[in-house]
């Protein structure tokens, strides 16, 4: 008989299976694990939004403690707020842009020189920036 086939034995073939399986298997389980290490910290969003809304030219109108009215460029009313756990800000009627995700809480201290907000995540943790805009709004 003639032993000379150049093939793939049964074992040798389920040995190449199994590995595949365990490298497939070790990727999806450190897929999760790469996740959290590239997400970028509270602080680094918070100092991006500030510095998103300071360049864009907003002016300020009023402030309660979870919600900043800006006035655009053009003239659109616009809100800066959490609204089902995302940070917007939105306008009336055109929409609205999602700033950051995962956010509980917006608050806001008017501190008549500038506005100091607070962003409170899931995970409670906090970041802290101040927000200067040109003021549309008279101060006692």
């Amino acid at each position: 008989m003639l032993r000379n086939k150049r093939a793939f034995t049964l074992l040798e073939s389920l040995v190449a299976l199994l590995v595949t399986g365990l490298v497939l298997t070790l990727v999806q389980l450190s897929i999760p694990l790469l996740k959290s290490h590239t997400e970028s910290s509270l602080d680094i969003k918070m100092f991006t939004i500030s510095h998103q809304i300071e360049t864009q030219k907003y002016s300020f109108i009023s402030a309660d403690k979870h919600r900043v009215s800006l006035k655009s460029r053009d003239g659109k009313l616009m809100h800066l707020e959490v609204y089902k756990n995302k940070l917007q800000l939105s306008a009336n009627g055109a929409g609205q842009i999602i700033l950051a995700q995962n956010i509980n809480e917006l608050n806001v201290t008017d501190k008549v020189s500038h506005l100091q907000l607070e962003l409170v995540d899931q995970d409670a943790q906090r970041a802290n920036s101040i927000l200067y805009l040109r003021s549309e709004k008279k101060h006692d």
